[in-house]
């Protein structure tokens, strides 16, 4: 009795990576291995088409060959081989400063692990885990739509389902301005804040501390000629979420009292 080899077909997988080439090493099944044997493959060969999509045919099977696993590659004889080739899992990352919400727009990502040189659009808004300061994971990228880009960059091809997805948030830098009457001082108290320039959503903080101002007499927008210790603190918002970028100072005519005393005289 004559025993024959027996005809396998080879089912290749990989992610998508911009070229044809199907690599043995990619194996993801054979269809009708006997007894629980297992085969494994060498070589490579080449897809009918580089783009995201199952079953994909060899327009040449090149080199690829079947090597022994448990089972004895002479056994059997390679008849066909297809390849999966599955979308391309894009990570992004990028910076914007505390604004006091979650959304990360597309302007503030940047995406990765694209294949080659090729490049992709996006739009849309992103959520973040967290609105404040620091690294934070991308939690709901629903809201950003890919659109095909440049070098042979096709949308169809990429996700953004799994992956790394981190942003960080920094911080936010604030100018400050305090207010008092003349003193005859260059002393600064954080006490007297009158406000800031940049605060997000409504939000509020207070400051400590003291700085020397450069002038001790009465005008606008004195600058420090130290800002000392004066310091952000928390109010309805975290203090983290900014910088104290500048301060200054508005002194204002110190207003004077008066008193006196005259003998009666009638006027």
């Amino acid at each position: 009795l004559v025993i024959n080899q027996r005809p396998l077909n080879a089912t290749l997988a990989r992610q998508y990576d911009g070229t044809t080439a199907s690599a043995g090493s990619t194996l993801s099944s054979f269809d009708a291995l006997q007894g629980g044997e297992t085969l494994t493959m060498t070589g490579s060969g080449t897809a009918a088409s580089a783009n995201v999509a199952n079953g994909i045919i060899m327009s040449s099977n090149g080199n690829l060959a079947l090597a022994d696993g448990t089972g004895a590659a002479s056994n059997y004889s390679l008849n066909s081989t297809v390849i999966n080739i599955a979308f391309r899992v894009l990570n992004s990352s990028g910076s914007k400063t505390y604004d006091g919400n979650t959304n990360a727009v597309a302007s503030d990502v940047t995406l990765s692990n694209l294949a080659g040189g090729q490049t992709l659009s996006h739009s849309g808004t992103a959520t973040l885990g967290s609105k404040n300061v620091g690294s934070s994971t991308i939690s709901n990228l629903s809201g950003i739509s890919l659109a095909n880009g440049s070098n042979g960059g096709l949308a169809g091809n990429y996700t953004l389902t799994g992956g790394t997805h981190q942003l960080t948030v920094n911080q936010r830098p604030l100018n400050a301005t305090l207010a008092r009457q003349y003193d005859a001082t260059t002393t600064s108290a954080g006490s007297t804040l009158s406000s800031f320039d940049a605060l997000q959503g409504g939000e509020a903080l207070t400051m400590s501390g003291s700085g020397t101002a450069a002038s001790a007499n009465v005008a606008n927008g004195i600058a420090m000629s130290s800002n000392g210790n004066l310091a952000l603190v928390d109010g309805t918002g975290l203090a983290s979420n900014y910088s104290l970028n500048s301060t200054v100072i508005n002194i204002a005519q110190r207003v004077l009292n008066s008193s006196g005393s005259k003998t009666y005289d009638g006027n």
